[in-house]
């Protein structure tokens, strides 16, 4: 057989190829890009409290809510305070401050070092539901 008869059936070999390639590599290739920019969202345990860990070494306890690639926001949140003895009491945030701020914070992510999911028994989480019962 002359060469130019093998050209049309290497054309449809590599067409096929390529066909099955595209539909089996798609999905591939999608969670490859999915878990290789994760979307914060999708790791945040509504029905939990998180601890965020801020770059000036402070520490909130709170409901997170991922709402840009650039700010997290952080609603029912509580914070340890150290008394002038070193002990550390967990405090709500806008209780007992001057200036009066609303549960809520707008967080830079920048200003994040990390952040966790915390357990039912955490006791931190049990302290942060026996002071909403009083």
């Amino acid at each position: 057989m002359p060469r130019s008869k093998y050209v049309p059936i290497i054309i449809v070999g590599l067409v096929v190829i390529g066909f099955v390639v595209s539909v089996i590599g798609t999905p591939l290739l999608t969670d490859w890009l999915k878990y290789d920019h994760y979307d914060k969202s999708d790791f945040i345990d509504s029905d939990t409290y998180q601890a965020v860990f801020l770059t000036n070494d402070q520490i909130y306890f709170g409901r997170l809510k991922n709402i840009s690639s650039d700010y997290l926001i952080l609603f029912d949140v509580y914070y340890v305070k150290i008394n002038e003895s070193g002990a550390g009491q967990l405090v709500k945030l806008g209780v007992g401050e001057p200036h009066g701020p609303k549960d809520e914070m707008i967080i830079n992510q920048d200003q994040v070092l990390f952040w966790e999911n915390m357990r039912f028994d955490s006791q931190v989480v049990k302290t942060i539901q026996s002071m909403q019962q009083k």
